[in-house]
Formats: structure tokens, C-alpha cells, sequence
């Protein structure tokens, strides 16, 4: 055969196997030892403790291993050092010796974290998508960029066929405020999402969490084909039933973070019966072993030879990056080992798709999640809409009075300062807590290699760069015409847009700093308290402590403020006479609004929205890499 020819062979092949999610794969045996994690004492008074100490184990390829054992007794906590997700911080040390293919790798290297497919037991799903939506968009990501559209929906059909959601694959994936599919569909959807890649490893931390029996049975099955394909499966388990107990080739028993039993499930009866607790006739295993592993104390179960020391010999671990070997002429080399070999893929261009693809399918998921979710979005406009037919009734023509009465300006004034705080707080306020609420989807996807945190950080500014316009120009529509403010109408809603934009800036480096939304409510005050106070109009900038005073440079309503200002009230001020010109160039001067700084007042608004973009931008990235 020639060499073209075999190329398209290996090509005719590769694309075959990535249609099918149950693919021949290349898998890898992960091994551990010398496994611990130690809480590290804060304060005089405390002592550390132990979480895990000396764990070793071993998940072979082509097997399912569940990791058992008591509340608190380390599973998760291992689960997630295997995974990547945990690694020594201030109040967390973590040693270990983990290995694949006897290769040493680092869990939290970006590299070996691409080889696990790791499945949370909160399902990070959005509520709006679809399961055929959720597992396309994993897919489309995250496969060759030459993986066409006809086999994306090849591979997704067939996905939605093995797990069981043909008939809710187009419905909602549901939430706390959006009635969806139950909860084992959901389960199997976030299983769908990451299977797709056909990885290596596949991790799962509590996969039967609320699932009824038969749920639970379709999932550990579907888990077996992912492991006779050639995968590594590990997952976390509490108490399950007898069927799905005897389903499991390997099981991890860890009490009081220590393994008191590792080896294949069919072991089990013998290993405890020589240990003088035999499992009683018609008695579920998993309820035995549990019972065992709590009723009795470390020190009994040590003495009846539980807890066995680790026998294997695994030899030294080889470099991951580096591997010793002899050239075709017998001189010394390093070769580096590809982590990222899967033969499900092999023969396939495993570039990925581009950063502005990234960019585009996260813009049109956000735009369907908008559209569904149609009571965010009708009570974000109705509250702007109601808001502005309220300031538009109580100041109805105050543009229009004569700016020679006191009480006409002070009311013109006033006006003005309820539609920009209308601006800021209507456009802040959700920008604050998009980010935190969707903390949890976004960890997930970006540590599975979904997309770059500045394809996210882009998607975001973009979706919220439109809807607030569409938003502040609504709220302009209503005021600026009942209120009969007599700046341009297209300067006006210009000022309005950009300080709206500066706030959100505010908004957003607040929420990515964040880790839910319920944090993001309660410092809500502190975005907008230091605005009102230090923009001048209820106190004067001059009767503030010097020491403070600076705070006002790095507020957006101040300078907001001041353009529109001039907009509204630098005409009076020129042309008009007597006592109204005397007024609107009193309220300039005290509001120092002067026009020859008005380009100022533009660049400082555009560098707060930058300086502040750019920070959360930051912020976001440190979020992310620190996440495990």
C-alpha cells in the first residue's frame, strides 16, 4: 500500500472512531503511593490533622475502581489529588507519588489534568441547554477542529442512544428555577459532556448521588463500556446497592484516610472472612464492609489485619518528560513521552478549533440562554421600563421649565441624578453576579480545555456590551422623552452607554473576585455606596476629609455626571440670560463641569473600563489556574 493511500486509510479510520464515543483507545494504568494530606494548624491552640495518610492504589485500564468508605474518611479528598484538583496551599500539604503508565506526572500539570474526563457530583450544566446541545458544544470544542458539523451530530446521536436520552435530548437540562429532566438524565448528561473526547481517564466523584436504583445500574453500565474501550475508570461512591456493588472490578476501601482494603471486588468475602467478619448470607456487601469500617475502632480493625502496608513493587518511576534510550546507532537519546496519545483520535489533525470559534459558540449558547430564560430577561428590562415611566411621570417636563426658578433647576438637576443612578445600578447590579453564578460551568469547562479564559472574558464583554446597550436605550427612549431633557439625544444616550459600561467594569472585577453569587449580594453595598457619596451632588467634593477626596477619580458616575452636565446645561449657560444663566453656570461650576475638560472626563471613563476589564481579566485567570 502506498504511503497516500495509508494516510487515508489511517484518516478513514480516525474519523470513524471519533463518531463513536466508545472508541478503541489507548488507555493508561494510574497508580499511586505514599499518598498524604495534612491540614495545617491555624492558630496557637490548633493541631493539624491527618486526611489521608500513606494511600496507595491502583486503577487499572480497561477495569472500573470505585473508592469507598465512611463520611470523612478521604474520598473525595483523593479523588480530587488524583484529579488534579487539590495541590499544597496555606492550610493544605499534599505529598504524593502518582504515576501513569509508571511514568511519574504531576495531577496538577495542565497536560496530565487533559487526560481526565472528571465529573463533579454538583452537575455544572446549564439550566437553558439541552443535553444534545451540552454534549455538541463539549464536542465541538474540544475535538479536532477538522471534525465536520455531520459528524459532530453523528458522534452526539450516538451518545444520546448509549445513555439512555434520545427522548429527553431536547429538552431542558433544568435547574433551580426551570423545571428540566430528572436528575439521573442530568447525571448521564454531565457524563456525555466529557466522554466525548474519549479520554484516558475517566473520574466521577459520587456518580450515583441521588439516582434511584435502575438509574444507578444504566449509569455503572455505560461506565463499563467506557472501560472495556480501553479507558481507566475511578469514581467515588457512599453506599451503593448490591447489583451495582458486584458490578465493580476494583474497589478502594479508605477509612479514617487510610486504605483498609485494595484489590478486585471478588476478593472481598474471603479478604473479610479470614479477617474473622464474614458477610452474612443475603447481606449487601456495601453494607457490610460500611458497617464494619465504622462499628469498629482503627486500633481493632488494625489488630484483626485490615490496613494493610503497600506490597507492590513498582520500581522507580520513570520521567515523564524525559525518557532514557539508544538511537538506531546506539548513542544515548531522551525521547518525551506524548501524553495526549489516544488511538481513538490517531490519524486526525487534533488541532483545535480557533480562538474566535471559541469566542462565537460561547456568544450563541449565552444568546439561547437569554432568550429561554425569558424571566431574567423580562424582569431586567420590566424594571428599567417601569423604573423609567416612574422618573418620567415625577419629573415629567422638568427639562423643559424655566432654569431661572431655583426650584425648576434643583428638580432638573435632580432628575438627571436619578436616571444615571437608574444606569449604573440597572446595568451593574447583573453584571455582578453573572460571573459567580456561572463560577461553576465555567471551572468545569475551562479545566477540561473547553476554551482559553480570554475566549470566556471576550464572550462575556460582548454579550453584555449588547444587552446593556439595548438596555440603556430603552431606559433613554422613555426618560429623555417625558422628562424633556434637552441635551442631543444621540450625545445623551452615548454618556449614559459608556458610564453604564465603566460600571459594569466595576461589577464584573468585583464578581470575578468572588466564588458565588451569595458573596457578590452581600458586597452589592460597596459597589455603589463610594459612587453616590463621592460624585458630588449630595455632599461637595470640597466639605469631604482631604484625605479621601481622592476617591473620586476612581469613580465613573463622577465623570458620567459631569458630561451629561455639560450636555444638559452648557447651552443655558452661553446663551441664555439673566438669572438662568447665572443658575446653570452655578451648577456646572459647583459640580465642576467645566467643558474644556470634556476630554478628559471621556479618557478617564474609557481607562477606568479598561483598567478594570483588564483587571478582572486577571483576576479571573488567577481563579481559574488556582482552581483543583
Amino acid at each position: 500500500m502506498s504511503a497516500e493511500a495509508e494516510n487515508k486509510s489511517l484518516t478513514k479510520t480516525g474519523k470513524e472512531a471519533a463518531e463513536n464515543p466508545f472508541a478503541e483507545r489507548s488507555g493508561k494504568d494510574l497508580t499511586w503511593s505514599n499518598v498524604d494530606m495534612k491540614l495545617e494548624p491555624r492558630g496557637k491552640d490548633k493541631v493539624g490533622k491527618d486526611i489521608l495518610s500513606q494511600v496507595w492504589g491502583e486503577v487499572p485500564k480497561r477495569e472500573i475502581t470505585a473508592i469507598m468508605g465512611p463520611s470523612g474518611s478521604g474520598k473525595t479528598s483523593l479523588l480530587n489529588i488524583l484529579a488534579g484538583r487539590l495541590a499544597t496551599n496555606n492550610n493544605l500539604t499534599i505529598n504524593s507519588d502518582v504515576r501513569l503508565n509508571n511514568y511519574a506526572v504531576n495531577p496538577t500539570a495542565l497536560e496530565v489534568r487533559k487526560q481526565i474526563a472528571f465529573v463533579a457530583q454538583d452537575d455544572s450544566l446549564q439550566a437553558t441547554s439541552t443535553p444534545r446541545e451540552a454534549i455538541k458544544f463539549s464536542a465541538k470544542l474540544r475535538l479536532p477542529r477538522s471534525t465536520t458539523e455531520e459528524e459532530l451530530d453523528r458522534l452526539t446521536d450516538r451518545m444520546l442512544e448509549e445513555l439512555g436520552l434520545t427522548h429527553c435530548a431536547d429538552t431542558f437540562v433544568g435547574g433551580a428555577l426551570l423545571k428540566g429532566i430528572s436528575g439521573g438524565e442530568r447525571k448521564r448528561t454531565s457524563v456525555g459532556v466529557e466522554l466525548v473526547v474519549k479520554p484516558s481517564l475517566v473520574f466521577l466523584d459520587e456518580p450515583t448521588s441521588g439516582l434511584d436504583s435502575f438509574s444507578a445500574v444504566q449509569l455503572v453500565q455505560v461506565l463499563h463500556k467506557v472501560a472495556n474501550a480501553g479507558s481507566s475508570v475511578l469514581f467515588t461512591i457512599h453506599q451503593p446497592s448490591s447489583e451495582v456493588f458486584n458490578s465493580f472490578d476494583h474497589l478502594i476501601l479508605l477509612n479514617h484516610g487510610k486504605v483498609m482494603y485494595q484489590g478486585p471486588v471478588s476478593n472481598i468475602p474471603q479478604y473479610f472472612e479470614d479477617r474473622g467478619h464474614a458477610i452474612p448470607a443475603n447481606y449487601n456487601p456495601a453494607d457490610w464492609i460500611m458497617t464494619v469500617a465504622q462499628k469498629y475502632s482503627v486500633e481493632e480493625l488494625t489488630k484483626d489485619g485490615f490496613f494493610e502496608a503497600d506490597n507492590r513493587d513498582l520500581g522507580l518511576p520513570l520521567n515523564a518528560n524525559e525518557v532514557d534510550g539508544v538511537d538506531a546507532l546506539g548513542n544515548s537519546k531522551h525521547e518525551t513521552i506524548d501524553l495526549r496519545k489516544n488511538s481513538a483520535t490517531d490519524g486526525l489533525d487534533k488541532k483545535k478549533v480557533s480562538f474566535w470559534t471559541q469566542v462565537g459558540l460561547l456568544f450563541n449558547r449565552e444568546i439561547k440562554n437569554m432568550k429561554r430564560d425569558k424571566a431574567s430577561l423580562g424582569a431586567r428590562f420590566g424594571i428599567t421600563i417601569f423604573l423609567n415611566i416612574l422618573f418620567g411621570v415625577i419629573f415629567l417636563d422638568v427639562g423643559k421649565t424655566d432654569n431661572s426658578d431655583q426650584d425648576n433647576i434643583r428638580s432638573h438637576f435632580g432628575s438627571l441624578i436619578m436616571v444615571l443612578l437608574s444606569t449604573m445600578f440597572g446595568t451593574a447590579q447583573p453584571a455582578l453576579f453573572a460571573i459567580p453564578e456561572e463560577r461553576p460551568i465555567f471551572l468545569r469547562e475551562y479545566s477540561t480545555d473547553h476554551y482559553s479564559v480570554i475566549a470566556y472574558f471576550v464572550s462575556r464583554l460582548t454579550i453584555e456590551a449588547v444587552i446593556t446597550f439595548v438596555q440603556v436605550l430603552v431606559q433613554n427612549a422613555i426618560s429623555y422623552n417625558l422628562i424633556g431633557f434637552q441635551a442631543n439625544f444621540f450625545l445623551y444616550h452615548i454618556i449614559t452607554y459608556v458610564l453604564a459600561m465603566a460600571s459594569t467594569a466595576v461589577a464584573v472585577c468585583l464578581g470575578c473576585a468572588v466564588d458565588d453569587a451569595k458573596m457578590a449580594q452581600e458586597l452589592l453595598p460597596l459597589l455603589f455606596v463610594p459612587q453616590m457619596l463621592f460624585a458630588g451632588f449630595f455632599v461637595s467634593i470640597d466639605l469631604l476629609p482631604s484625605f479621601l477626596r481622592w476617591v473620586q477619580y476612581i469613580c465613573s458616575l463622577t465623570y458620567g455626571l459631569r458630561l451629561v452636565l455639560i450636555a444638559e446645561f452648557q447651552d443655558c449657560a452661553d446663551n441664555d440670560e439673566g438669572q438662568a444663566q447665572i443658575n446653570c453656570e452655578n451648577l456646572l461650576v459647583n459640580q465642576k463641569s467645566d467643558a474644556d475638560d470634556q476630554w478628559w472626563f471621556w479618557l478617564v471613563l474609557a481607562g477606568l473600563f479598561v483598567v478594570l476589564r483588564l483587571t478582572a481579566l486577571v483576576v479571573l485567570k488567577g481563579k481559574a489556574s488556582s482552581f483543583y
